[in-house]
């Protein structure tokens, strides 16, 4: 991914002197665009920003009024929600707030496999039938619930619309509290779901002149934002850094027992852990299972039925884990299987059974695989194909689905995320034509990459740097956590750590001899940095066992120009692949020949000294690739192995991918490896002997430790020690065989990807 450096500014004194602190600060800031003193204070501290009055939103008011009344009527209000963390906290946050104000109020969430997003007419109507509801109340939903508000008005209802998604080209009839709504630009326009449910419960304890007291609902609030990846500016920045101070001291006894369950320190909270460790287990429930238990939790007052909740949520997130990893193995095999799919603008991807819960977590991870917006869709037996899709920065996907309206049967969704269905026999014709659309309205102006705020030296990290730049905080959608930049740094040390030792400490050091420790997270996955490198990170305030302390997480290296490794850019690519005699095409040039898992019966006319795998291969500057490498990370690690400066692709040779085939190879290089090293051998001999990556091979290895074929002990350096027999760990086998399934579907597709790219040039910083 491109790093895209800092624009050159004059950061205006007054700005300087008004943040005060470390310089970088004001940089950062007006970076960012803020350049103002007065945005600047707001930005960094609440206590300075003037929140938009509710009454902005269209209908609002009118809504509010119409609560209120129904309540002093003793009415009895249905509050109609969604199934993801946005329309839990949003259900939860209405539900509690009219019961506090006496309202006669039940909530109804649907459930995401049975009944889809939105307000369905035949559930709404039993609803009705069965509790006399006078009125409905949605929430992060029904903006486009037409036929839901025509039935109620037959039947004498009143039906109230609280939602932030895209608008349809018309708005039913009936109050629709929507931010977009609003003029592009506007203060609240971003605001989730469950931030236009808090405006509106804000004027509804105003009208009952209990002002403030709606306070008490901002932890619900910052939950919902994070969760739905909000754009953290204006208002729904104000009220997600309220929020959090809410959520360091939980009250709801729910919010105590998810996050004892899930080992989160309430103290120390951040986006971060609310976006990977809070929000993906109420996330869990909503797609594997009955949403309506999420707002049970965050409502109830009991902590034993809080607690058995919680520990339900356990288990289904690692239930949704492995059907994660699943469908993700199964789209890697979908595109080996079809290279062509990676030439269209959009990645839209269809499979059988596949679990419409949690297909948009697996179209994330594809997206950032491919750095395509991707479209995922579940078929199931000839009803209509269901599907999720995600995004990239200046692609709104929303508004590209939105334009195939006439082949779909339901679609909605923002830039970032949507949701569709369509009839199966469409799916092609719907790829077309999305892509299409994606390459005529994407911003041009928009690149994706890392943006780099600023460049220091190591020596100048610290708690108080740290500190300043936490000012910043929090970090998120429209205001992302920042990367700094060091310059020629070196590998000092390099070691495993995690289940399977699938992270990284490293430790590196600058030119003054300044050092400094360095986690990078699944950095197994990638090879070791070469030479000097300069490395990309953010800085991290970590307060583990109530200790602070300064932690510097990996993001990205790049070779230091001028380093021994560096040169890449400048390597001449010469496409052998489909030419019928590649060898004849070399006219005698001399090339190293990087080949792995070749059979016994596999001979090369080159000799022996000139092949050899990502361990032994030799230098040269003419490198021929006659095994497509199973990741960029291999590549970059042979480039600099053999400090190539013209590279010919053959790539005739594809290992075979199949998981069976790599555990038979896998058991046969054990043996040897015992009978001929006496057990101790490296992890990269034993990855280019079967062409896999090297975290591919740790699982591996820590499969049959699993099922006690081997003992296993993980040395520094790279190596391992194997010795015959084991004891078995049977717990373990299924998320290991997940993983495994991933893993080598991920290199079979890129291998497929490099066999078939028109441009070759991408793959070698071209």
């Amino acid at each position: 991914m491109d790093w895209i450096a800092p624009p050159d500014l004059t950061i205006p004194t007054e700005l300087r002197e008004a943040v005060g602190g470390h310089p970088l600060v004001a940089e950062i800031l007006a970076r960012r665009g803020i350049t103002d003193v007065e945005t600047a204070r707001a930005f960094l501290d609440p206590a300075y920003y003037t929140p938009s009055p509710p009454g902005d939103i269209p209908d609002l008011l009118l809504s509010a009024e119409t609560l209120i009344d129904c309540i002093r009527r003793g009415q009895r209000i249905l509050v109609w929600g969604d199934f993801d963390v946005d329309g839990q906290t949003s259900t939860a946050l209405l539900y509690d707030a009219l019961c506090n104000l006496g309202a006669r109020v039940a909530y109804h969430v649907p459930h995401r496999l049975k009944h889809g997003h939105g307000v369905q007419v035949d559930v709404l109507m039993n609803l009705l039938r069965e509790d006399g509801i006078r009125v409905i109340l949605t929430c992060d939903t029904g903006v486009d619930a037409h036929e839901a508000v025509d039935a109620t008005k037959v039947n004498g209802l009143t039906m109230l619309i609280t939602d932030h998604h895209a608008l349809p080209p018309t708005l039913p009839d009936a109050p629709v509290v929507n931010p977009q709504r609003l003029p592009k630009g506007h203060p609240l326009r971003d605001l989730p779901g469950v931030g236009v449910a808090y405006m509106l419960v804000q004027q509804l304890y105003a009208l009952a002149g209990r002002k403030g007291e709606e306070e008490q609902f901002l932890d619900l609030v910052a939950l919902g934002i994070v969760s739905d990846v909000a754009t953290q500016r204006l208002d729904t920045r104000y009220l997600l850094q309220l929020g959090i101070e809410s959520l360091r001291n939980p009250q709801r006894v729910g919010l105590q027992a998810l996050m004892t369950a899930a080992q989160v320190d309430p103290a120390n909270l951040s986006t971060d852990t609310i976006g990977f460790q809070v929000g993906p287990r109420l996330n869990a429930l909503g797609r594997l299972a009955d949403a309506s238990l999420a707002v049970e939790l965050l409502t109830t007052h009991d902590m034993a039925t809080a607690q058995q909740i919680a520990n339900q949520l356990e288990g289904l997130n690692d239930q949704r884990k492995q059907i994660e990893n699943q469908i993700y193995a199964a789209a890697l095999d979908a595109v080996r299987a079809d290279s062509s799919l990676l030439q269209f603008e959009g990645l839209v991807l269809a499979g059988p059974h596949w679990h419409t819960g949690v297909i948009g977590i697996v179209a994330s991870r594809l997206v950032e695989q491919y750095g395509k917006p991707t479209v995922m869709l579940a078929l199931n037996n000839g009803k209509a194909a269901r599907g999720s899709a995600r995004s990239v920065p200046g692609v709104d996907i929303g508004a590209c689905i939105a334009a195939q309206s006439d082949l779909l049967i339901k679609y909605g969704g923002h830039p970032g995320a949507a949701g569709l269905s369509l009839d199966a026999d469409l799916i092609p014709q719907f790829r077309r034509r999305l892509s299409n659309t994606i390459g005529e309205t994407r911003d041009p102006d928009v690149r994706i990459g890392y943006r780099i705020d600023g460049e220091v030296a190591l020596g100048e990290l610290s708690m108080e740097l740290a500190e300043e730049l936490n000012r910043l905080a929090p970090f998120g959608e429209g205001n992302p956590p920042i990367h700094l930049v060091t310059r020629g740094v070196k590998r000092v040390s390099y070691a495993g750590f995690g289940v399977n030792n699938r992270h990284r400490r490293v430790v590196v050091e600058d030119e003054a001899g300044v050092s400094h420790m360095v986690t990078w997270w699944r950095g197994s996955e990638h090879a070791e940095p070469p030479g000097t490198f300069d490395l990309l990170y953010i800085p991290r305030l970590n307060d583990y066992k109530g200790r602070r302390s300064l932690q510097l997480e990996w993001v990205d290296y790049r070779l230091t120009p001028g380093s021994e490794a560096e040169g890449e850019a400048g390597i001449e690519v010469i496409d052998l692949r489909g030419v019928a005699d590649p060898l004849a095409a070399l006219n005698g040039t001399e090339v190293v020949v990087w080949a792995e898992a070749l059979s016994a019966h596999e001979e090369l006319p080159f000799d022996s000294g000139q092949i050899g795998t990502r361990y032994d291969i030799g230098r040269g500057d003419d490198l021929l690739i006659w095994t497509a490498p199973p990741g960029p990370d291999e590549l970059t690690q042979v480039l600099d192995r053999t400090g190539a400066q013209r590279v010919y692709i053959v790539a005739q040779h594809e290992p075979s991918n199949g998981l069976e085939a790599f555990l038979r190879r896998l058991g046969g290089l054990v043996k040897y490896a015992l009978r001929e090293y006496g057990g101790e051998v490296e992890i990269l001999r034993l990855a280019g002997a079967t062409a896999q990556r090297e975290f591919t091979m740790r699982q591996g290895l820590a499969w049959m430790a699993a099922k006690g074929e081997i003992g296993l002990e993980w040395l520094e350096g790279g190596r391992v020690r194997l010795a015959k027999g084991g004891l078995p760990e049977p717990d373990t086998l299924g998320p290991i065989w997940d993983d495994l399934q991933a893993l080598i579907a991920e290199a079979a597709a890129y291998r497929a990807y490099f066999r078939s790219s028109a441009d070759l040039t991408r793959f070698f910083g071209g």
